[in-house]
């Protein structure tokens, strides 16, 4: 199986292997054991895809090609999709699509680079249909211990077709985990269909089962 690194670290002036994988010791980074998870997106006719892209590289858009429609709020990141996708610059916690537009939202490591966890969910809420799915694949931080600035997690993606390594970094300012994650998603109007855990990394796929309450 073909092995593919993302180059997402060396304008970060990140030091890492031919294999992605960061180099030992990194000062003020503390580095997470390599993240294994499977990661398979199947494609389907008339069907309006929205992927939410904050940071790392991008591989949501390599299964849904031009069936994608791609934000990010970082210019720079708009290289790192999918060149038959329609890539657009804007955030996620702002969107300016219609209402109930889309059929599904990835949110592939959305959470880990921008933590605007109810801006999200909500603008997540608006932009889909009801019953349309949200689908998110994210990781948990700990509570942050020691002089350490960075949380820095490998990861080893395996797409069916190949094994993509990435390597993603965040401030290290906060805790993240799954219940929190649900818990915001049952308050803004989604229902859990399932969840797996990978590890430290977890998946979540809810569904729209109401629209936001006007304030």
């Amino acid at each position: 199986m073909f092995v593919r690194k993302h180059n997402f670290l060396s304008y970060l002036s990140i030091p890492y292997t031919s294999l992605g994988e960061v180099k030992k010791p990194l000062r003020g980074y503390y580095t997470s054991n390599e993240q294994i998870f499977p990661l398979k997106i199947e494609k389907s006719q008339n069907t309006k895809n929205l992927v939410i892209h904050t940071g790392g590289d991008d591989v949501v858009t390599k299964f849904l090609k031009e069936q994608a429609v791609f934000i990010t709020p970082y210019e720079e990141l708009l290289r790192c999709a999918d060149q038959s996708s329609l890539r657009i610059l804007m955030s996620p916690t702002k969107l300016l699509f219609d209402a109930s537009c889309f059929d599904r939202v990835f949110c592939f490591f959305c959470f880990f680079y921008l933590p605007k966890y109810q801006a999200i969910f909500e603008n997540a809420n608006k932009v889909l249909k009801r019953w349309g799915i949200l689908h998110i694949w994210d990781v948990e931080i700990p509570k942050k211990f020691g002089n350490y600035s960075f949380f820095v997690v490998p990861t080893l993606v395996d797409t069916g077709i190949e094994l993509v390594k990435m390597v993603h970094i965040t401030r290290w300012k906060r805790e993240q985990d799954i219940l929190y994650l649900k818990k915001i998603a049952r308050e803004t109007g989604f229902k859990v269909l399932e969840e797996q855990k990978f590890d430290k990394v977890f998946y979540l796929k809810l569904t729209k089962i109401a629209d936001l309450k006007k304030q």
